[in-house]
């Protein structure tokens, strides 16, 4: 089932200290700082539990995955006197809320916020399915974000807000206006998961998703990207299922050999989002213009009858997750 009126708000990030993606996103012309997000109320105020908040203690709390991996500790923190609790990044048209919590075991995505009409009566279909609701923020008789556990088979929770406002539509307008911010479009995200078959039947049962047929990414059936020939990568193979979600792609990727990005990220964080995709214009200028910022290619190719692509590495300051560049 195709959601056309889920319209995405923002993409959700945890980490441990901002500063450091924050800087790393603007340092290499990915993203540019906008600030808070314009809410209701401070969610900050709201984390601190007054009436309106309701934090659901028998769901395992929200963090940036689930795997073995061990973080490093994290880098000295710059004093901050900033009182929301999210600072908020645009990435081409994508709002990138970033959400602080130095206690996560690992960073990484965690939600894709939706608009939709009736918050409540999406939230309902999917509890009446099993799922939980994570967290809830309100204000009076108005729903500002709900959160559902949407994590079974594939760790991405899936929240609800109303639809935009006049004043946040104008909000967006301006940050996606500004000087320094690229005209990438927004995509999607990939998603590494261990068992793509019931991954599929999971999300056909929540009824969001409309999928694609299966396909393999096959590294060895790739031409190369220009500008990408020194991409330092293993022999790659993995199924994948693409499903629309709302306008957002969702690409479930079970990796079928050792090694290579997608096993890396199993390893780290569990299942989860890899990366996140956008579409550009002209894949091999932003292919040069991130090399010229430091920002190395993973993986990349042209396939035969699909377009041309670009993983680049930037885990390791970034929140754990990749960028996809796709030719449009």
């Amino acid at each position: 089932m195709i959601k056309d009126d889920w319209k995405l708000n923002h993409v959700g990030l945890f980490i441990r200290d901002w500063e450091i993606p924050m800087g790393y996103y603007q340092s290499t012309g990915i993203g540019v700082s906008i600030g808070p997000q314009i809410v209701d109320r401070d969610f900050a105020e709201l984390n601190a539990g007054p009436p309106g908040s309701f934090f659901n203690r028998e769901i395992p709390r929200v963090n940036g995955g689930s795997g073995p991996g061990k973080p490093k500790p994290p880098a000295e923190r710059k004093p901050s006197t900033y009182r929301f609790m999210d600072k908020d990044c645009q990435v081409g048209d994508l709002l990138f809320e970033f959400i602080l919590d130095p206690t996560i075991p690992i960073e990484g995505i965690t939600h894709l916020c939706f608009n939709v009409p009736d918050p409540e009566r999406e939230t309902k279909k999917l509890t009446d399915k099993g799922c939980g609701i994570v967290l809830s923020f309100t204000q009076g008789d108005t729903i500002l974000e709900n959160y559902v556990d949407t994590r079974k088979y594939g760790h991405v929770i899936i929240s609800f807000r109303p639809p935009v406002a006049r004043w946040e539509k104008a909000w967006t307008d301006h940050n996606r206006a500004h000087p320094m911010a690229s005209n990438w479009k927004f995509h999607g995200i990939g998603v590494a998961v261990r068992d793509l078959d019931r991954t599929v039947e999971y999300y056909e049962f929540l009824e969001v998703a409309a999928f694609q047929p299966e396909s393999l990414i096959d590294s060895s059936a790739v031409k190369s990207v220009k500008g990408a020939e020194d991409a330092a990568e293993a022999s790659i193979k993995a199924r994948t299922r693409s499903a629309l979600v709302g306008s957002v792609s969702f690409d479930f990727i079970q990796p079928g050999e050792e090694g290579g990005i997608f096993n890396e990220s199993l390893d780290v964080r569990g299942e989860g989002v890899c990366d996140i995709a956008f579409t550009v214009e002209d894949l091999e200028s932003e292919i040069a213009k991130l090399a010229r910022a430091g920002v190395k290619v993973a993986f990349a190719g042209q396939p035969e009858a699909e377009a041309a692509f670009a993983y680049f590495d930037t885990r390791q300051n970034s929140g754990n997750i990749m960028i996809r560049l796709i030719q449009a």
